[in-house]
This record gives C-alpha cells, sequence and structure tokens, in this order.
C-alpha cells in the first residue's frame, strides 16, 4: 500500500510540474507584460550587454525550463499583440529568456 501512495504521489508532483507557469508564479514585470495591450519593447541579445556583467552572467546561466523564463514566455503568449510584434521581428519565442519593465513602462526582452 505504501508503494502506491509513493507512486502516487510522484505522478501528481510530477504532472504538477509539467502544467505550466501559473499566473501568480510570473515575475511582476512577466505580469504587466501579459496584461499590456499595446507594449513598447526592445530585443536585445544577451551578447549585447558589457563583457563580465552581472547581469550578462544571470542571463546566460538560465535555463530554458527555468521559472524566470517559463513565466516570460507564458507572458508572450497571452499577450497576441507581443506575440504578433515578436514575430515581425523575427525573434523566437523560445529564444527569449527575460523581460524587465522600464520606468518608463516600455519593456527590454532578453534574447539569446
Amino acid at each position: 500500500m505504501s508503494r502506491i501512495i509513493t507512486v502516487t504521489a510522484a505522478s501528481i508532483i510530477a504532472a504538477l510540474s509539467l502544467a505550466g507557469t501559473s499566473y501568480a508564479a510570473m515575475l511582476p514585470a512577466d505580469r504587466a507584460l501579459a496584461a499590456d495591450h499595446n507594449p513598447r519593447i526592445l530585443v536585445m541579445n544577451t551578447d549585447e550587454i558589457e563583457k563580465h556583467d552581472t547581469f550578462q552572467d544571470t542571463l546566460n546561466a538560465l535555463s530554458p525550463a527555468s521559472p524566470e523564463v517559463r513565466g516570460v514566455q507564458e507572458a508572450i503568449r497571452e499577450n497576441p499583440a507581443l506575440k504578433h510584434e515578436l514575430l515581425a521581428q523575427h525573434v523566437e519565442l523560445n529564444n527569449v529568456i527575460f523581460a524587465d519593465e522600464a520606468a518608463d513602462g516600455s519593456f527590454v526582452l532578453y534574447i539569446r
């Protein structure tokens, strides 16, 4: 009986981890990005950041499966206008790894 409970619990945990990023798990910039119907964006490649900058190191350390990356990609999927704009700029969704909201309300999207 204990073995069945263990297998069931492991299955539930695995299913929940694959279920996707919830809105509550998104970073504040990601939530704002998902809600903005006409976002102003700047797409920046991580290679364009000054070498040996700690922010560049942080971005390069993000894995595609990390919650931060999945959160920003989910925010883009939820925003049709943003998704259309990125496709017009030939940006692949899977390459977007981080979003940052500027003081003026625009967003910087970092890609690798």
